[in-house]
């Protein structure tokens, strides 16, 4: 951590991290010091990913950090000053602390959510803040979404949180072609109660937009990724089962110390499990399920996959009946059980629906006044480009590890028809 003497804009304390300039941290280093802060140290921004990507080993506390960078410069540029500014950058800062091991990964497995969790960690982080002359309620409030000027930070389009965290992943994950966020950050303004970006910069928005659909389907829901991911879950899953819980006392645990906890486990599949991500030997796709009109996206050349298309209702109605994962695994269960299978050698790995990614839709408004509008309702080809974008990168994978892969091929119609039937009956 550099420090220097506090001269105008010259910062008192600043931490370099890649793909931001120095992060003037003076006001908050008792909040940085903390306990729960620091843990974010301990866990990946894309949890298991890096099993794909060697670089994506950044962590939640990097981020942090570059969100606090982007709101600083947000603030000059719009000159929120004072307390307003002081709080902005405060919860630009700690909007991730609720996150546990692995990020989004295991928050299935372990319930609640992150936001929840985050309002209990500012709740204990209390007198950190009020040292920080920083109301926790105000804090609260913008974690929660009841304060319109925590939009510059969460906005799922123009926020901080977003902008870092596309240039961010994209350095780490090795993707080029990352969008001028600093334009952005210059015309984004707060219009009535929504972040809007000025009508000459249009382009800009639908850049970011379309950049982060890439990233999805490139990156974070990478076919070999998202295999890996349901083979962990599935072990937390298995070592809970044995009584090792409750499920909440993992929210506390960095990435090592659930793995440890897995390696150490009473339950011998668990530990099979998450054996595996360490060997290598990941589960692989052996039947793929992709929405009506998309099969052909999946590269099947020599690799003996079973490619089958479902309409796109058909995806929505699978994807709201399995997305508890206590369902998920009783499905496996009696899928391998069907088939002949050991428990946990057949895994469904299976994409969310599309809509849940689409980008949230933009408000375009003018600097010389005159009415704005809303960018889907205008660009519909925009639009329709995202929503290809997801059916393209959707799918319903059967996995299964190498040993079994030859078996499970050769029961690739008993698979599908099991799925159909569970479809059918709820």
């Amino acid at each position: 951590m550099a420090q220097a003497t506090t001269n105008g804009n010259i910062p008192g304390q600043s931490i370099c991290i890649p793909a931001s300039p120095p992060v003037d941290v003076a006001e908050f280093v008792p909040l940085l010091d903390h306990d729960l802060f620091q843990k974010l140290k301990h866990r990946k921004q894309l949890g298991v990913n890096f099993l794909v990507f060697p670089g994506a080993v950044h962590t939640r506390f990097e981020h942090s950090l570059g969100v606090l960078g982007l709101t600083q410069r947000l603030c000059r540029i719009h000159r929120i000053e004072g307390q307003a500014r002081r709080h902005l950058c405060a919860y630009a800062l700690v909007h991730d602390v609720g996150h546990g091991p692995f990020s989004h990964q295991i928050e299935p497995i372990l319930r609640g959510s992150h936001k929840t969790r985050g309002v209990q960690c500012l709740e204990a982080m209390g007198d950190t803040l009020r040292e920080c002359d920083l109301d926790p309620a105000a804090l609260t409030a913008m974690l929660a979404g009841k304060d319109q000027l925590g939009l510059f930070v969460s906005d799922r389009n123009l926020g901080t949180d977003k902008l870092d965290y596309l240039v961010r992943d994209a350095l780490h994950i090795g993707f080029v072609g990352a969008p001028d966020i600093e334009r952005v950050q210059f015309y984004t303004l707060l219009e009535d109660g929504d972040l809007a970006i000025e009508e000459k910069f249009t382009e800009d928005i639908k850049r970011v937009q379309k950049f982060y659909s890439y990233q999805h389907q490139h990156g974070y829901l990478n076919k070999t990724a998202m295999a890996i991911q349901r083979v962990f879950q599935r072990a937390v899953q298995e070592e809970l089962a044995e009584g090792r819980g409750p499920a909440s006392a993992l929210w506390d645990m960095t990435d090592n110390e659930l793995t440890g906890w897995l390696q150490q486990g009473r339950s011998a599949r668990g530990r099979r499990l998450v054996a595996r991500l360490d060997d290598r030997s990941f589960h692989r796709s052996v039947v793929v399920i992709k929405p009506e009109g998309y099969g052909f996206v999946e590269r099947c050349s020599d690799k003996g996959l079973a490619v089958r298309e479902w309409p796109v209702e058909k995806f929505r109605l699978f994807s709201r009946a399995f997305s508890d994962c206590r369902r998920v695994m009783d499905l496996e269960d009696r899928l391998a059980a069907a088939l002949g299978f050991e428990p946990g050698d057949l895994l469904l790995a299976a994409m969310p629906y599309f809509e849940k990614l689409v980008p949230k839709d933009v408000r375009i408004c003018s600097a010389r006044g005159g009415a704005g509008f809303w960018l889907f309702e205008k660009d519909l080809d925009h639009l329709q480009s995202l929503k290809g974008d997801y059916l393209r990168t959707s799918a319903i994978r059967v996995v299964t590890p190498p040993s079994e892969r030859d078996r499970a091929r050769r029961r690739a119609d008993g698979i599908i028809e099991f799925l159909d039937a569970a479809l059918a009956t709820g």
